[in-house]
């Protein structure tokens, strides 16, 4: 009797076998909410960042019309950066919650272009400051678009690209946008503060000077705003006693030689977390294409 009735057994015990595995479900918990609540976070702080970055665009009026002003206008950046935060943190929460296989291939999809983007730009950088010969074969100046910026500086009242400008000099300890130590010169291109026998008798009165932004300040003393006054006239070693001579994109460059156990490890802690997230929604999305199998 117990010979006859194994067979019987053996088959009853595979068809629950099956029947567990067709039960159990393919998709990771763990995958789909953690997932779900660091997009939702991200989500919320998208939304804030173009808010507010939306809100100083309409307070001030500003119309953007040249690149340049784009590039140093602080709440066009935010606009930028929560836009591109809410669309992609929007496809991430909403695939993993809902199962969506189609905004989980778009989540990591667009997560995968903007990581090799930053790589390229980290690739550029790199190029550009550390392989001349390269740079100079490829092209790759970007001088030419800072030197917009120069030239664009006070026009039209746009306080908001001057701030930028200044800041980024005050904070760098540099003047012009030049990779060498004569940065300073580059102001030459501004309308208000060149050294062209036309310009001499403006009345403006900032003829052949530089900004106070790129003036040396010593902690406690009173701001001197003339201190840049007649700085194209001298030469770098006589302008350095009152002003920055080394333009920003070298100053960039003792920033990153300085400092490059640190800011490879902000690059690795920035770029890994993405790696770590489009691999997370590839694999809920296959397990979701996996778990629609056995439908």
């Amino acid at each position: 009797m117990a010979s006859n009735n194994s067979p019987q057994r053996t088959e009853s015990r595979a068809k629950r076998v099956v029947r567990r595995l067709r039960d159990r479900s393919e998709i990771s918990p763990v995958y789909k909410y953690v997932l779900f609540f660091t997009n939702f976070i991200f989500l919320l702080a998208g939304i804030a960042m173009a808010a507010v970055g939306t809100y100083v665009l309409v307070l001030k009026e500003k119309t953007v019309t040249y690149f340049v002003e784009f590039l140093f206008d602080p709440s066009c950046l935010l606009c930028l950066a929560g836009s591109l935060t809410v669309f992609s943190a929007f496809l991430g929460c909403g695939g993993a919650l809902r199962e969506n296989t189609c905004f989980l291939r778009f989540y990591y999809w667009v997560l995968s272009i903007l990581l090799l983007l930053q790589i390229i730009i980290i690739i550029f950088v790199f190029i550009f400051y550390f392989m001349e010969d390269v740079a100079k074969t490829l092209k790759l100046y970007p001088e030419d678009l800072l030197n917009d910026a120069v030239k664009k500086y006070r026009d039209r009242d746009d306080i908001d690209m001057r701030n930028f400008i200044d800041g980024m000099q005050e904070f760098l300890g540099c003047c012009g946008v030049g990779n060498n130590n004569e940065g300073y010169k580059d102001w030459n291109q501004n309308q208000y503060f060149n050294c062209t026998e036309k310009n001499k008798d403006a009345p403006v009165g900032e003829e052949c000077s530089v900004p106070y932004s790129c003036c040396i300040k010593e902690a406690g003393s009173n701001i001197n705003y003339q201190c840049g006054y007649k700085a194209l006239t001298k030469e770098p070693s006589a302008a350095s006693a009152q002003i920055y001579t080394r333009g920003c994109l070298f100053a960039i460059k003792s920033q990153i030689t300085d400092n490059a156990w640190i800011i490879g490890g902000i690059v690795i802690g920035v770029l890994i977390p993405q790696a770590i997230f489009i691999c997370m929604a590839k694999t809920l999305y296959d397990q979701v294409m996996m778990q629609r199998s056995k439908w």
